[in-house]
């Protein structure tokens, strides 16, 4: 779940100066009772409880349309079409214009470009990253903090920051003290394989350590299945959602991990060029060099490599437990995803990370648009928390649940999708850490997203073993450098 614009706000007094000098002297008017005019105004500007909804005190009869854009990735958009119908079904005064594309994030971009507030969306998908925080620096996202402390509309009584699953309001992303987006659920990355084809071979599924695992790589190979694939085009399939983490992992195995977690936390550097992180790439490289990597891989995409292990033509692959969504329409019958992660030590007894994380997804709100908008739109957000809401979106989504009394009803439970499932199978099994790969700076600088570019373009030769390591980390770290120290100027 990228982008640039710097602009100017414009506020608008026209309105404000109208009302100010219709409510100006009167001349006439002597006494403590109101004038007509004013009484009317007051009548106006406060309805009758029969005329509000009773949680939120907003007018029944108010029209709104709500502009909303939609991301079309993996988790596909039925789950957002679904809380979308019931919320209007509930408050029928409200409207939506819909606009949905898997290229979303580019028409954000140009309508952000374009400023202007009236054709921009009043909710779209977003983070906190390096760059919005231009947006939210000129006071473009609307902060939504009042919605932790609001009742989960299911549960009167229930505030959201206590519904939700530990943790997660406390990770939440802030920037400058104040939240942005209301996270919609959780993700976890890993490898994920044919379990049944497992089975029938005898391949384990559960390695507990580096060899063990280098072990079931030459298996599968003698085999003449392909051991790993995974989307060259897109090489942070393998580097972060399949080994991200693992610098961590390496750490704790060190001795190291505190420093390395504040260092990555705090963006300091070494970044890239960090023993631990090095040492991890050097893990990727081995699997590359033993070729187990499926040839030509720079070439293939998500949906290709996903599709090898569906037709049985490859054993595993870096993704996430979006994965059977994303691929259900070409999943043959009966296939179920197993799901592992790859343990870079040698003793069975050491934890494992994964990538995983319960803070992101949300929706942010557009601040130049009027308050009436921005109330409704919150009140969506606020929508997305309900469990049928949350059942919905696992079923149908393959999306895991924020919710943490999600769990208490086992019929809910069944309704999770197979790749999330053999997900927590995995966790109920294993010594396990998540890890979202969170970190705690925001730097505003092109070289930020040139330093992770620097990695990207090497990362496939990286991972096939046909170039070193340790100097494209130090250029990576170089460039980087720039955008630390334009922090301290």
């Amino acid at each position: 779940m990228k982008k640039n614009a710097k602009l100017t706000l414009v506020l608008v007094f026209a309105l404000i100066m109208t009302l100010v000098s219709a409510c100006g002297d009167r001349g006439g008017n002597e006494g403590n009772s109101p004038s007509p005019t004013s009484a009317a105004t007051n009548t106006a500007e406060q309805p009758s409880q029969d005329e509000v909804y009773p949680e939120n005190g907003l007018s029944k009869t108010e029209q709104v349309s709500l502009k909303i854009g939609i991301d079309e990735n993996g988790y596909g958009r039925a789950w957002l079409d679904y809380a979308i119908d019931n919320f209007t079904k509930k408050y029928p005064n409200v409207k939506f214009e819909i606009n949905a594309s898997p290229a979303i994030y580019d028409m954000i971009k140009t309508k952000i470009a374009a400023n202007s507030d009236t054709d921009m969306f009043d909710l779209f998908p977003g983070k906190i990253d390096s760059n919005s925080v231009k947006l939210i620096d000129a006071g473009k996202y609307e902060p939504i903090d009042e919605l932790w402390e609001r009742d989960v509309p299911d549960v009167p009584g229930l505030k959201l920051k206590d519904a939700l699953l530990d943790g997660v309001y406390d990770n939440n992303p802030r920037y400058k003290g104040k939240s942005y987006n209301v996270p919609v659920g959780g993700y976890t990355t890993g490898w994920f394989f044919d379990k049944k084809l497992f089975e029938e071979n005898g391949w384990n599924m559960n390695p507990q350590t580096w060899d063990e695992f280098l072990q079931l790589m030459e298996t599968i190979k003698a085999k003449g299945v392909t051991p790993i694939v995974y989307a060259g085009v897109y090489p942070e399939y393998f580097h972060t959602f399949g080994f991200g983490p693992k610098q961590f992992e390496i750490a704790e195995i060190n001795g190291t991990l505190d420093k390395l977690l504040t260092d990555f936390r705090s963006m300091t550097l070494p970044k890239y060029s960090s023993a631990e992180n090095i040492a991890a790439w050097e893990k990727m490289a081995e699997i590359g060099k033993k070729g187990y990597v499926a040839n030509g891989v720079a070439a293939i995409n998500h949906t290709q490599s996903q599709m090898m292990v569906l037709q049985g033509k490859a054993a595993l692959v870096p993704t996430g437990d979006w994965v059977g969504n994303e691929m259900k329409d070409a999943t043959p019958e009966g296939f179920e995803w197993g799901f592992m992660t790859i343990p870079v030590g040698n003793d069975p007894n050491q934890t494992k990370w994964i990538m995983s994380d319960y803070t992101s997804g949300g929706y942010v709100v557009w601040s130049g648009k009027p308050d009436l908008n921005k109330k409704w739109a919150k009140e969506f957000l606020l929508s997305l928390a309900t469990l049928d809401q949350q059942t919905y979106m696992v079923e149908n989504a393959g999306i895991f649940p924020v919710r943490k009394d999600f769990a208490d009803d086992a019929a809910r439970m069944e309704k999770v999708q197979n790749a999330p499932k053999a997900v927590m199978e995995y966790l109920s099994q294993n010594k396990v850490r998540s890890e979202s790969m969170r970190i705690d700076v925001v730097i505003d600088h092109p070289a930020v997203n040139n330093a992770t570019k620097v990695i990207q373009e090497a990362a496939n030769d990286l991972i096939t073993g046909k170039k070193e390591i340790a100097p494209v980390m130090a250029k990576a770290d170089e460039v980087l450098k720039e955008a630390i120290d334009s922090v301290s100027k």
